[in-house]
């Protein structure tokens, strides 16, 4: 028979397996509950949104830098802006004739006449070969200058403005424009020079039409 000591270690015994299956039962509920399918999905859901303002925030800091950037560079950009503009009124200032132009070119003494046809064709290979500012006996040639004026003299001085031994080899070339206008009556003689100065020259006025009643 069973004493009583034995029913106290038997009961003993059984409380202690209680509480060991009790603990596993609730440890297996909450194992469950954590590996469930809608654990799972607001768990993704929640490092999709900490991802996404986390992405926010590193374009916020973007945007803000390139703004600050912007700010830092607008004093700088306007500046450029204007040196451009100072180089461009420059450059059409020179085309129009406004300005005295000093530089690297070359004189042409023509000693003899030339018809209008030999001064069109010695201007436009000059221009076709590089020639940036061309005066003819102390005329600056701009965009509304006649040439016709220029033919019939005795002799003529033609300033070049441009590179020197360029324009010189390309116009001495055999075949070249003083090959074709030169004959008995007509010499040519070409010269480098590191300085030579255009004048300016009348330039051309715009002027808005009137309506005429």
């Amino acid at each position: 028979m069973l004493k009583r000591t034995d029913y106290i270690i038997i009961t003993i015994i059984c409380f202690f397996l209680g509480i060991f299956l009790v603990s596993q039962y609730v440890s297996g509920k909450e194992y469950i509950r954590t590996i469930q399918p809608e654990n799972n999905a607001v768990i993704a859901l929640e490092v999709a949104k900490m991802t996404k303002t986390n992405s926010n925030l590193r374009r916020e800091v973007a945007d803000l830098t390139d703004t600050l950037n912007t700010y830092n560079n607008s004093e700088l950009s306007t500046k450029e802006a204007y040196d451009n503009y100072q180089k461009e009124i420059g450059r059409l200032n020179i085309i129009n004739g406004e300005t005295e132009k000093t530089g690297q070119g070359i004189t042409i003494a023509i000693d003899g006449v030339l018809e209008t046809a030999q001064v069109v064709d010695l201007v436009n290979a000059l221009k076709n070969i590089g020639a940036e500012i061309i005066s003819i006996n102390g005329q600056r040639l701009i965009i509304n200058t006649e040439l016709g004026q220029f033919a019939y003299h005795n002799n003529y001085e033609i300033k070049v403005l441009g590179n020197s031994q360029l324009l010189k080899s390309a116009l001495e070339r055999r075949g070249g424009i003083i090959e074709q206008i030169t004959d008995k009556k007509i010499s040519i003689n070409v010269a480098e020079n590191d300085k030579i100065s255009v004048p300016s020259a009348n330039p051309v006025t715009f002027r808005f039409s009137k309506v005429v009643n």
